[in-house]
């Protein structure tokens, strides 16, 4: 190898890592700025959020806005606080349904009737300030009924070619009935109905060097009655049943305590008045299924769940198509201790990016 490749492939190799540092960064101040603003909307007591796409100071939208929106989202359902957040996909449908737009949220009357449409008590919204090579983003939460700010945060990273043009690409506001202005980050990538319930799959991430990142959105189709849902827990109950199948054949497992926005929860069978027992017992003679905890889905409402894979032994994660198992277990009712559950196996080919 001649000196003039090896100076090459030393100033590649510095470029594409100055690369990852910056993406990596930026990733980071999402995080950090999700469990911010997670710690806010809890102080103050709200209970369904929504994020925003983030704006430039005069209120337009870009690329950049849509991608840090998306970004947030996710990050604050993996945060687990006491809060839900609406998925984006459907807030676009009460948005369009109702004729409002998502600018015109920041007006008090538009996300009061945001406020009674959707359930949302909070909005989370930002504006974009590029300066000096960095991107500044400050963030605020406000009130649907009274438009009041009760929160605020600020980030910043710097402005590699990535942000820059996420940035100059400018976003088209969703229009009425208009699906075609719709990001590619929310758009679902396979979509499963059971019953009454649509599973979305948004996407499947590598994260942390070694983890496979799944998010998916959980919509009740039913108009009158809520619904309730979990993930089967492995035998034992030591985490939820489901693998991540590699393009190259290895099998990932879910983390344990890798599950966000949903639960994982155990079958078992109730003798009456007798304790439950888990349902592989002996001499079960009537076996009704039950399940705790659940997550409840309201009537036509949503939820964005987020659920880890781990590639073990030190095998990386592999891009490419994946092979996703999970057990869904779906109730449609709950009473105290759990309710009557039936078992949904959710088996599909996913790319992994």
């Amino acid at each position: 190898m001649n000196s003039y490749t090896i100076r090459a492939a030393i100033l590649c190799i510095m470029f594409c890592g100055s690369l990852f540092v910056h993406a990596q960064e930026m990733d980071k101040e999402l995080s950090d700025l999700a469990t911010k603003l997670a710690t806010l909307t809890k102080d103050n007591g709200k209970k369904k959020v929504s994020v925003l796409d983030f704006t430039d100071l005069n209120g337009a939208e870009s690329e950049l806005g849509k991608y840090i929106a998306e970004e947030l989202t996710v990050n604050l359902v993996m945060v687990k606080k006491d809060f839900s957040v609406l998925d984006r996909a459907n807030l676009r449908k009460i948005l369009a349904e109702h004729k409002l737009t998502a600018t015109g949220l920041v007006d008090p009357e538009n996300a009061k009737k945001l406020g009674q449409f959707a359930g949302v008590d909070a909005l989370i919204l930002g504006t974009i300030i590029p300066k000096s090579q960095k991107i500044t983003l400050t963030a605020k939460i406000i009130t649907t009924d009274t438009a009041e700010i009760v929160g605020a945060a600020k980030a910043e990273f710097k402005e590699d070619d990535t942000a820059q043009k996420l940035l100059s690409r400018t976003a088209t506001e969703t229009k009425v009935g208009d699906s075609s202005s719709d990001s590619k980050e929310d758009r679902a990538k396979v979509v499963k109905t059971f019953g009454d319930l649509r599973v979305e799959l948004q996407s499947l991430k590598i994260v942390n060097h070694n983890e496979y990142l799944l998010t998916m959105t959980l919509t009740n189709q039913n108009s009158k009655k809520s619904i309730w849902v979990a993930l089967n827990e492995t035998p034992g109950g030591y985490g939820a049943k489901g693998h991540i199948t590699d393009s190259s054949g290895y099998e990932c497992p879910i983390v344990n305590d890798g599950l966000s926005g949903i639960e994982h929860a155990a079958q078992f069978v109730d003798y009456g008045n007798q304790s439950p027992v888990f349902i592989n017992a002996p001499r079960v003679q009537s076996i009704h299924h039950r399940f705790q905890p659940s997550l409840e889905i309201k009537p036509s409402d949503s939820s964005i769940a987020t659920v880890k894979f781990n590639s073990t032994a030190g095998k990386q994660p592999e891009p490419g198509l994946c092979t996703l198992q999970l057990e869904i277990l779906l109730g449609h009712d709950f009473i105290p201790g759990g309710g009557v559950v039936s078992v949904q196996n959710l088996v599909t080919k996913l790319a992994a990016e």
